[in-house]
């Protein structure tokens, strides 16, 4: 199974906070001979923007948004060479993101975890986790003050779910580019002997496929009631560069394996976060 990362969204406001996504998603559409859309989502609730209160055409505030995104893009054509296609849209920030990636048929967004929330001055982790949760692609969220724009080490944690050799073939292109060392980790509960066996199943299948695609790893086993802490602690014990997640929400799992794992890794974690959703969304009650 072969992967393609052929289109970027990247989501910004213009604020230093997004900056790092910015680099982040430029330096993968080169790495990926990918396209880029630059997206500003102008959010215009006048209770939240007592500055633009008096702007009573809409128009007006989305074409001088476009203008600026279409400043960013000529630079970044300039400097890095990739063609970027921009767009400001109105919608509050999540759904406008989701619901631009869905129609776009986006391939993955790139976005910071502060600093993307239209014109408001904060995206606090809850609403990046929401775009986690709706998107219809992967979602890679990066630390306001993260530097590096490659991934030389990889961390993935392996649970009991469906989907995750999908994950990996989702993450291959991006760990092929980069050449990366990749560690598995398989995490299950103190008293799940069997689960314990089921995800060494899992991971041995994993092994196969790193072997056949010559990918450097290394895997270990641990027990641990706190899912999302191990996966923070070890990833700044190991000095990873990325955090790989299988962000299914099916809700037959316990709550450990949905929503909340997910949502505490991405909300915490100072690395960036590659959430990887096997599973297709219904948009119907965001838009």
């Amino acid at each position: 199974m072969k992967t393609q990362i052929i289109s970027i969204l990247i989501p910004t406001d213009f604020s230093d906070l997004s900056e790092s996504a910015l680099k982040v998603g430029i330096a993968i559409a080169k790495r990926q001979n990918a396209k880029v859309t630059l997206l500003h989502v102008v959010d215009l609730l006048p209770n939240l923007l007592p500055t633009q209160v008096l702007l009573s055409d809409n128009k007006e505030v989305l074409t001088r948004m476009e203008e600026k995104l279409l400043g960013l893009s000529e630079k970044i054509q300039k400097d890095y060479g990739v063609k970027v296609i921009v767009k400001a849209i109105e919608g509050t920030p999540s759904n406008g993101i989701c619901k631009f990636a869905y129609e776009e048929k986006i391939s993955l967004i790139v976005m910071g975890t502060h600093g993307v929330s239209g014109v408001r001055d904060f995206f606090i982790g809850s609403e990046a986790f929401k775009v986690v949760k709706n998107s219809s692609c992967p979602v890679l969220t990066i630390p306001g003050n993260w530097q590096k724009t490659d991934f030389e080490k990889v961390l993935f944690p392996v649970r009991l779910r469906p989907g995750i050799l999908d994950t990996y073939f989702y993450a291959r292109p991006i760990i092929e580019k980069n050449n990366s060392d990749l560690i598995l980790l398989g995490l299950y509960e103190q008293e799940e002997d069997m689960v314990e066996d089921e995800i060494s199943i899992s991971i041995n299948k994993i092994k196969r496929q790193l072997d056949n695609d010559k990918v450097v790893f290394k895997s270990e086993m641990t027990q641990f009631k706190d899912f999302p802490a191990k996966i923070l602690k070890l990833a700044k014990q190991h000095e990873v560069d990325l955090i790989i997640l299988t962000a299914n929400l099916d809700h037959d799992f316990k709550a450990y394996f949905v929503g909340p794992f997910v949502q505490q890794v991405v909300n915490h974690s100072q690395l960036p976060v590659l959430s990887i959703k096997p599973v297709k969304i219904n948009l119907t009650k965001m838009i």
